[in-house]
């Protein structure tokens, strides 16, 4: 059974809070993989949403700071590949 930190996730007006960006930008670059593809989860009567991972707005934050300093986005794709941006674990936290 997966523990309570599997089960939280972000949300997309986090995640476009933290980039300093617009929902369909937030999509936009899941599309070009310069962050996590999101989950959509059918809300019943509100429809569907998403859901990112809880790295994903630190992930949004750190591509819109590349992206002002001038870096492409085949820049930062190759930087995500060569681990340039560390995912924090629950265990950085403490």
């Amino acid at each position: 059974m997966p523990g309570i930190e599997d089960t939280r996730w972000a949300t997309t007006a986090e995640v476009c809070a933290a980039g300093g960006i617009s929902g369909p930008t937030a999509f936009r670059w899941a599309h070009k993989g310069v962050l996590p593809a999101p989950q959509k989860v059918h809300g019943g009567q509100r429809g569907l949403s998403s859901r990112w991972p809880l790295h994903a707005p630190a992930q949004a934050a750190w591509v819109k700071a590349k992206l002002d300093r001038g870096f492409t986005f085949e820049e930062i794709a190759a930087a995500l590949t060569a681990g340039e941006f560390k995912v924090a674990s629950a265990n950085d936290e403490s």
